[in-house]
């Protein structure tokens, strides 16, 4: 793994899940000189803890063309973690689609290198598919729609529209990310009402999860990061085992101490489009990384240990709450 030393990195949505965990590894792991990029102060409260010498935080807004360009001033590689995840819906693709144009600008102007996006496995188009790789259908646009998953398929259109054109880029579509801190297949599954684990999965049933450990998403992006053949491309980032949702669900089970469900539970309290998603049967290919970037390590048990240790330390789930 490159060591980056003597190299600025800078890190947007660095207070997110996966921004917070590749600013660690940075910091920790490397050498780099990381400059982290924040909305706000009060979600980075978690990188205060790192080793200071060379971490420096700046808040940015992707809105704002000229405080990219500030933040961006001198930076040698760029990941780009951040999306709109606040307002209403213009506002959320404002910042994904248009925030990421604003960066690639910036990008160029500061003769940054590289640029690493985080993008999602959502941006193809899976239908009855049981298997799938970065050859598969993209998500037809829609100009009706400008919700999560076409705002991410349009911002990744213009990352790799831009390779070339400034800095080499890279893509990087992960599954269902989990690990610490995590927050929809995380912190959100630990604290939803039990009642609805009645009604989700046990193992042996449901369809393919796509489930990538945080740290095997950001060995892939320190990768990206360094990979001569990575430039231009796209990657699907996926975890070395291949689980369905009936065990991701049950590892959760553990972690809260609830039970599996007994019977068929009355249905109503998991909406009928998440039971859909849990039942599709698409599974990630993600050969590609795991040969020119790297092979993810964490399988399911060894990634929910981790995460049960943390849920315990951070007051989720039950105390007596099984790890494997």
């Amino acid at each position: 793994m490159n060591d980056f030393a003597g190299r600025r990195i800078v890190v947007t949505g660095a207070s997110g899940f996966i921004g917070a965990r590749v600013v660690e590894r940075l910091v920790l792991d490397t050498g780099a000189e990381v400059r982290a990029l924040v909305r706000g102060y009060g979600r980075a409260a978690r990188l205060s803890v790192l080793p200071q010498e060379r971490l420096t935080f700046q808040t940015v807004d992707l809105d704002d063309p000229r405080s990219l360009r500030k933040a961006l001033h001198g930076g040698d590689l760029v990941v780009h973690c951040a999306f709109g995840s606040q307002g209403e819906v213009a506002d959320r693709w404002r910042t994904t689609v248009e925030g990421t144009a604003n960066l690639l600008a910036a990008a160029k102007l500061a003769g940054a290198d590289r640029l690493v996006h985080l993008s999602t496995v959502d941006v193809y188009d899976t239908t009855g598919l049981t298997r799938f790789d970065e050859t598969a259908p993209p998500l037809p646009e829609n100009a009706d729609d400008r919700e999560y998953e076409q705002q991410k398929a349009a911002a990744e259109r213009l990352v790799l529209a831009a390779h070339g054109d400034g800095p080499e880029t890279v893509v990087l579509q992960p599954g269902v990310v989990y690990g610490p801190w995590g927050g929809q297949w995380t912190v959100a599954q630990l604290t939803r009402p039990a009642e609805e684990f009645e009604e989700l999965a046990v193992t042996g049933a449901g369809g393919a999860c796509n489930a990538v450990y945080v740290d095997d998403v950001v060995d892939a992006v320190l990768a990206a990061l360094a990979e001569p053949a990575a430039a231009g491309r796209k990657f699907l980032v996926g975890g070395p085992d291949e689980p369905g949702w009936g065990e991701f669900f049950d590892r959760l089970r553990e972690i809260r101490g609830l039970t599996a469900p007994a019977g068929t539970a009355a249905r109503g309290a998991v909406p009928d489009w998440e039971q859909a998603l849990y039942a599709s049967p698409a599974r990630v290919d993600a050969a590609l990384a795991a040969r020119v970037l790297t092979a993810p390590r964490t399988t399911l048990d060894d990634g929910m240990a981790r995460t049960a240790e943390w849920a315990r330390w951070a007051g989720y789930g039950a105390p007596g709450g099984a790890s494997r």
